[in-house]
């Protein structure tokens, strides 16, 4: 157990306002032993010093302890407060905070964040929280995706599964909006906990997803046999692989049982909950009837096997045409796609949405600034669309109301502009494409033969811009 006055506190400038010199006072005043008359034990067991009659005026909290709850320590005929779930590091900002009414955004990072954020709801600092939440924010906007995935599992492991505050839906929104890929749950740094709060507060929302459902149950899947096996998996990743002892197989499924009630069955293809799914025998009996149920109640109805609305990010995958040649730019955190404003030829980008198998499939792309007419639809991998020509196996809306595939094209009274919405909805099972703009969608079919397996795209050129629209 230590005592500590070490504040890092920086040398005062005396050619300062005022104001700026009464704030070094004041922050001055944390390491003048003279005004010392209050211990406080941190969770890490490293002990603080403070002034008592500051912290009570300060924060009601910090007055109901010292004046209501406290107890004096007999050997330093001090007070000495504990807080078991506070640390040395996070009760540090918070008495620079309470001492200057500063917040001192460039000591917060991310590994004290949470901390940081958890002790101001303690202490009832409500400016202060405003602030850290922007902290993240834009510490999200500027990171990667395992940045998001690594904060919420942060998050759960301070708070709880119960937890319900602004920091747990940022962190929630922004994981939902990343593709979640079986083939790295056993190695990404989403914890299974910070896994569970997506799934729990993510079931039957109405906000962006990017992880169709019976993808995300294989990622939650192989992440719980990773979490009990306590190794990497490496090459056995087959989130149907059962083969284990009976031992074995009792911990994954008891490991699996909390986050059973979170995947929805109803929204997966009838052909994978009976072909996948229920040979693995770890989802109650009554859980995958009432699945069953639900489709045959709704059988005239096709469903999106996503939960939320579907969202994806643009991708270069073809690196060496982007290298060579684009002049196409992703920003906002994969989002937003741009053309340099001298690109005179069309060039493509797809989304990293890997559209399969049955059922409805819609996104939103919100046109942010257009020049030329702008393409947008769908197409196979191997496409290499930049205008409506022979050989385009997608179709695709243009800006100027036209629906275009090969060298075909119709009218589809869906004439977009800078500002508007762009809806494109797509029918695997009956491989119809449908479009419209703002939500007036022109329900007509377009049922070309595209390919079983689909990406979004858009065409564009002369500084138009587009975005993925998230809700």
């Amino acid at each position: 157990m230590t005592v500590s006055t070490d504040l890092d506190l920086e040398p005062m400038d005396l050619n300062l306002s005022p104001r700026k010199k009464l704030e070094n006072h004041l922050r001055k005043l944390l390491v003048d032993e003279r005004f010392f008359d209050i211990s406080l034990k941190c969770s890490d067991n490293e002990i603080l010093r403070a002034c008592k009659n500051i912290l009570a005026a300060r924060s009601e909290v910090f007055n109901d302890h010292i004046f209501n709850n406290s107890k004096k320590n007999i050997n330093q005929q001090q007070q000495q407060l504990e807080f078991n779930e506070i640390n040395s590091i996070a009760m540090k900002y918070i008495l620079e905070y309470l001492y200057t009414s500063r917040n001192e955004k460039e000591k917060l990072y991310i590994n004290n964040v949470v901390e940081i954020y958890y002790s101001s709801i303690y202490f009832k600092l409500e400016d202060l929280q405003n602030d850290i939440i922007e902290f993240v924010k834009n510490t999200l906007r500027n990171g990667d995706e395992e940045l998001g995935k690594n904060l919420l599992s942060a998050y759960i492991e301070k708070f709880t599964l119960k937890a319900d505050n602004i920091m747990g839906t940022i962190l929630v929104d922004w994981v939902a909006k990343i593709q979640l890929f079986p083939e790295e749950a056993d190695r990404d740094l989403l914890s299974l906990e910070g896994l569970q709060y997506l799934l729990m507060k993510t079931y039957n929302t109405v906000k962006s997803f990017a992880t169709y459902e019976l993808e995300l149950f294989e990622y939650t899947f192989i992440k719980t046999k990773q979490i009990v096996l306590e190794e990497k998996i490496g090459s056995k990743k087959d989130p149907y692989n059962m083969n284990y002892d009976s031992n074995t197989l009792e911990r994954i499924k008891d490991r699996f049982k909390p986050l059973i009630p979170y995947i929805d069955l109803r929204i997966i293809d009838p052909d994978d909950v009976i072909g996948k799914l229920e040979p693995l025998k770890i989802f109650p009996e009554e859980m995958i009837t009432e699945a069953y149920r639900y489709r045959i109640k709704i059988k005239h109805e096709e469903l999106q096997p996503i939960r939320g609305r579907l969202i994806f990010k643009w991708k270069n995958f073809d690196k060496e045409f982007w290298q060579a040649e684009n002049k196409l730019y992703i920003t906002n955190n994969g989002f937003t796609v741009g053309a340099d404003s001298n690109l005179k030829k069309y060039q493509p980008v797809m989304g990293n949405l890997f559209i399969k198998g049955n059922g409805i499939h819609r996104w939103d792309i919100f046109i942010e600034n257009l020049n030329d007419t702008v393409y947008i639809g769908i197409c196979g991998i191997e496409d290499k669309f930049e205008k409506p020509g022979e050989g385009f196996q997608g179709c695709a809306l243009g800006s100027d109301g036209y629906v275009y595939n090969k060298r075909n094209y119709k009218w589809n009274n869906s004439v977009f502009k800078t500002g508007d919405v762009v809806n494109i909805v797509i029918n695997m099972n009956a491989k119809h494409c449908y479009f419209g703009v703002n939500n007036n969608i022109n329900y007509e079919n377009f049922g070309y033969s595209f390919p079983d397996e689909i990406y979004p795209f858009v065409s564009l050129k002369k500084g138009s811009k587009v975005l993925v629209r998230s809700y």
